[in-house]
């Protein structure tokens, strides 16, 4: 008899799948999100809370834990409940943190990316004052005299991608000045008091489409759709390309059905109408992946930011 009831304990557990699977979610969800609100991140994330309540009938909560460059909500979520119902939304710095802090609390392998909402790319601008109207122009300006440049904070994308372009590339002396946020920078070159930003695409776009500040490239793949005007570094004789994203991430070990179920969901919202246009005009553009595809961009990320780190000789700190 004994024998008979665990072989019945068996086949129900088997029946019901890991951690619930089948019936996830049917309790709230929440997103914790790495950065405060306001920011892209935290707009990827309110937009799909919104559509990830309506499509599952449970509530989804935003949770904004900041600190550390992203690391402090990274390590939250690698260490919580392997369910589904804890779910990361972060951006780049938590593939340039694996190579550039030496603690940052967590492993990137405890985590595993469900989706990349948005994958967008990072701007280079100049006061509109600038006599160069090309990055290339802004270049030989400064072959002989070196020049400041301003990023919304050490070890962000856009520092990383200015840093590199500039000293490896193009090899010129640039100095970088941080600021506490891209408003910050940009409002320090409208001042004349740097000479060019570095800044997420959704943060200069707006400036250069009032005329405020000029454009002088873009590191994505292709120009962007609301601002076609600006060439990628790419046509203009610079061999790099890199991205600024959100990405969603749950601990390592959730259920491969709950993984599959998260990353479907955020697909199928990324495909309504209105939620690409919101995306879109804020230089947030939407992607749709695989798990499979999901995985292998962030290895080929990971890649792409150690090889930069190392090629401008920064230290993990």
């Amino acid at each position: 008899m004994r024998r008979i009831g665990v072989l019945v304990v068996a086949a129900v557990l088997a029946a019901v799948g890991p951690a619930g699977a089948e019936d996830f979610p049917s309790r709230r969800v929440t997103l914790v999100v790495a950065f405060s609100a306001g920011g892209p991140v935290d707009v990827v994330a309110r937009i799909f809370a919104d559509r990830l309540a309506q499509r599952w009938g449970v509530p989804v909560t935003v949770e904004n834990r900041t600190g550390a460059g992203g690391n402090i909500a990274a390590a939250l979520v690698a260490k919580a409940a392997p369910d589904g119902y804890t779910i990361l939304l972060t951006a780049t710095g938590v593939a340039i943190n694996q190579s550039l802090t030496a603690s940052p609390g967590f492993a990137i392998a405890e985590l595993a990316p469900i989706a990349f909402p948005s994958i967008s790319s990072i701007t280079l601008a100049v006061n509109p004052e600038n006599p160069a109207a090309t990055l290339g122009q802004f270049v030989a300006a400064h072959r002989t005299q070196n020049f400041t440049f301003g990023t919304a904070g050490i070890g962000s994308g856009a520092h990383l991608t200015a840093e590199y372009l500039f000293k490896a590339l193009a090899g010129i002396e640039a100095i970088h000045t941080p600021f506490q946020g891209a408003p910050q920078a940009s409002n320090a070159l409208l001042g004349n008091h740097i000479d060019l930003i570095s800044v997420a695409s959704s943060d200069a776009t707006p400036q250069i489409q009032q005329g405020r500040l000029r454009g002088l490239a873009v590191s994505g793949e292709a120009r962007s759709s609301v601002m076609p005007e600006v060439p990628t570094l790419r046509e203009q004789g610079f061999d790099l390309i890199t991205h600024g994203w959100v990405t969603v991430m749950v601990p390592a070990k959730t259920p491969a059905a709950v993984a599959e179920a998260l990353n479907a969901a955020f697909n199928d919202i990324i495909q309504d109408a209105d939620v690409r246009h919101r995306l879109v005009n804020s230089e947030l553009n939407p992607r749709r992946q695989s798990l499979a595809e999901t995985a292998q961009f962030l290895r080929s990320e990971l890649a792409t930011w150690s090889r930069m780190v190392e090629a401008i000789g920064l230290k993990p700190k």
